[in-house]
Formats: structure tokens, sequence, C-alpha cells
């Protein structure tokens, strides 16, 4: 609901108290990404803001609330997003999960900053909602025998957020991520999720063993391109060169 109150010279000012709410609140969740949690303080953060104190205390009348609020409105905003855009193949729904937290690294920090904290999450259903997912998954016809669920749900999440501190603070390039997913794709074929019942998944793999195939056949290339190393090949050293280009060619028989 909006009102209006008079001023000075007579006019009226437009109080819309849902958008208020939704400014304290952002601001609120960038000052804890940068900080954390710990040095928070609702004057601060109606500071940052751009709104009164009073009114940032009207709406979130101790910090504990505000800090609450945040992390309920990112998880909850994480859910949805999620949801919402879920792909219908296991593999394309594991590039859209990595990708979201590698380009949210917003969240990431207000997750390890929350746990940091010891702060427990204020809706214990967006975990559970999680981790049911991940359960069901573990315990349909398409994993392997005995795949615990809870454990496999921690075990995914805390290696995406640690791959995304990774890239943000410059330890990885964003392109090193298409590894880090043909990674957790054989991990969990090995261990999961069964091959033959998806097919999306194994080619996502084989597509990047294919590609670093190449690059390693291009690479002993230019190697060889000096004067000694031809001389060795005049000699008979090149046959690992040549197996290694039928690697390649059987890999893309494989995939096709």
């Amino acid at each position: 609901m909006r009102t209006t109150s008079g001023t000075g010279a007579g006019r009226a000012r437009v109080r819309d108290p849902d958008a208020t709410h939704e400014l304290i609140l952002a601001a609120a969740q960038a000052m804890m990404a940068e900080q954390g949690p710990a040095g928070l303080t609702v004057s601060d953060v109606a500071r940052r803001a751009g709104v009164n104190r009073g009114t940032a205390y009207q709406h979130f009348p101790t910090r504990e609330r505000l800090v609450a609020a945040v992390l309920e409105r990112v998880g909850r905003g994480t859910k949805e997003l999620l949801d919402a855009t879920a792909p219908a193949s296991l593999d394309a729904r594991i590039d859209a999960t990595v990708e979201h937290f590698v380009g949210n690294p917003e969240l990431v920090r207000l997750s390890l900053f929350r746990m940091l904290a010891g702060i427990p999450h204020p809706r214990a259903e967006l975990w559970e909602g999680y981790v049911e997912r991940v359960r069901v998954l573990a315990a349909s016809a398409a994993a392997q025998p005995d795949a615990d669920g809870d454990m496999l749900a921690v075990i995914l999440l805390g290696a995406t957020m640690l791959w995304s501190l990774r890239v943000q603070s410059g330890g990885a390039s964003a392109a090193a991520t298409r590894r880090y997913l043909r990674e957790l794709k054989r991990l969990m074929l090995f261990g999961v999720i069964r091959p033959e019942r998806h097919p999306d998944v194994v080619a996502a793999v084989r597509r990047g063993e294919v590609a670093r195939a190449a690059k390693r056949l291009v690479a002993r290339k230019k190697s060889l391109s000096t004067p000694t190393a031809r001389r060795t090949v005049r000699d008979g050293g090149g046959s690992d060169v040549k197996n290694t280009g039928a690697g390649v060619r059987a890999g893309r028989g494989a995939t096709s």
C-alpha cells in the first residue's frame, strides 16, 4: 500500500513500503556479500539504501531479523530461478546449476559467510528441498545401487561452491569451468548414475575427451616442428603421434 505525507512546501511524497523493504534488503545483501554478516548494522544498511534509519528499523527492528531476511531472500530466489529454468536433461541441469553459481559470486560468498558465522539457514525447507531432489535421483532406477543422496547433495554443492570461488578469485579461468563440468559428470557416471540411463551425460564427457585429445595432438605436432624433433621422427620416433591421431578419430566415431 502506498501512502503520502505532506512536506513544508505543500508537496506530497509517495511512500511505497514494499519498494523500501526491497531497497533495504538489496543493500543488506550487497554489504553481507562484501564483509559478512558479523559487522552488519541496520543503521549502516539504511545509509547505503538511502532511507531514513527509523524507517529501516520499522522494517527490521533487529540486525538478526535483517540477516535472516537476506538469507531467506537469497535462498528462495536461487531456488525459484533454478526451478523455473530447469532443463529437461540431467546433463543440461548440471550445466545450468554450475553456471549459475559461477556467475553469481555474491550468492556463494553469502553462503560461506553464513556458515563461517554459524548462522543456521532461516528456512530449512529450502535445503531439504534440494536434498530431496538429489535423494530422488540417487534412489531412481537410473542410479547406481546404494547411492547416498544426502551425502551426494553435500559433495555436489560443496565442490561447485569451491570451484565458483576459484573462478572468482582468478585462480581459474571461466573457460576452465568446462573442464570442471566434464570431470564432475565423469565422477557421477562412475559412482552415481547408470551410463545407459543418461546418454546425454556420456556424450558430454566424450566430447570433452575428444577435444582434449585434439589439443594434445596439435601441441605434439608443434613440438615436432623443430629440426631435432624432425630427425627423431625420421628415425622412427613419431609413432606416438600417429597413435594419438588414431585415438582422436576413434573418439569422434564414438560420439557421432
